[in-house]
């Protein structure tokens, strides 16, 4: 135990941690349901895609989605996917890339048996021991950034934390993502709801690795959180910035928020089905 404390180091409370490194499973998943039970919720989720499709609000999103081969029924903003389709453009992906931070030494490798632990994005409040729960200022943001980098547990900075509510609504975000790039070496995620944010924050991190943001297309430094409004719906603001994102080859994370009975069929497998086809 002593040897192995010596090769960690110590916050400046004084607190040892082992060092900065990125860990891997050493075992499969569970396997909670069956093959076969898996592939008829794929198929189901397929047959949603092909039949019922996606309601896509924005009209730049409906036109790039009809281009490479979907069905945007006239007059409305329903989109259908071919059988077929969804799939060969979600083999593009590839299976493992790297996610760059301005410190290579904490670049890490996102796939495959790699994982990362990511550190909150977007709660509503601050709270601590002293003071309680209360809004959020921009120097507690900051405070919450320097906690995030000095723990080596964390590999990820997972897109802001609470709003600095001391700050115009307008502009908070480049004093975010100012403070992201400037008081982080580690990776960190940027804000996707719309075009502006999202066309920000990438000008903002290629500045910190000295970049043009044209060149952040193959050097993936973000993975940006994109969600659907379930039941099967994409709005504006959230495809804009999946766009512009997609645009500079950049991740983005689809994250669809299906509550069971309420945004989704109240069975599991039919949730699933439903959730599985929103992040297709």
């Amino acid at each position: 135990m002593t040897r192995r404390r010596d090769r960690g180091q110590r916050t400046e409370a004084g607190v040892w941690q082992a060092p900065f490194r990125q860990p891997a499973y050493a075992y499969r998943p569970m396997e909670v349901i069956s093959a076969g039970e898996v592939a008829a919720i794929h198929a189901t989720a397929l047959t949603i895609l092909a039949e019922i499709g996606i309601k896509v609000l924005s009209a730049e999103a409906r036109r790039l989605y009809a281009s490479a081969g979907a069905e945007n029924e006239a007059g409305t903003d329903r989109v259908r996917f071919p059988t077929g389709m969804a799939m060969e453009l979600v083999a593009k992906a590839p299976a493992e890339f790297l996610l760059h931070a301005r410190d290579p030494a904490k670049t890490v490798r996102i796939g495959g048996r790699h994982l990362i632990f990511s550190s909150v994005g977007g709660p509503a409040y601050v709270c601590d021991i002293e003071k309680g729960r209360r809004q959020g200022t921009f120097a507690e943001q900051c405070d919450f950034l320097k906690l995030v980098q000095s723990l080596n547990i964390l590999h990820q900075e997972g897109g802001g934390p609470f709003e600095a509510l001391d700050l115009d609504p307008r502009t908070r975000h480049l004093d975010l993502y100012g403070a992201q790039a400037t008081l982080l070496d580690k990776n960190w995620q940027p804000q996707g709801l719309g075009r502006n944010l999202a066309v920000d924050a990438l000008d903002v991190a290629a500045l910190s690795l000295g970049l043009e943001r044209e060149a952040l297309v193959g050097h993936c430094v973000f993975t940006t959180i994109i969600n659907t409004n379930s039941p099967l719906q994409l709005d504006v603001p959230m495809a804009e910035g999946l766009i512009a994102m997609a645009e500079h080859g950049q991740c983005n994370v689809i994250t669809p928020f299906t509550l069971a009975g309420a945004m989704s069929p109240v069975t599991i497998a039919g949730a699933l089905a439903q959730q599985h086809a929103e992040a297709i």
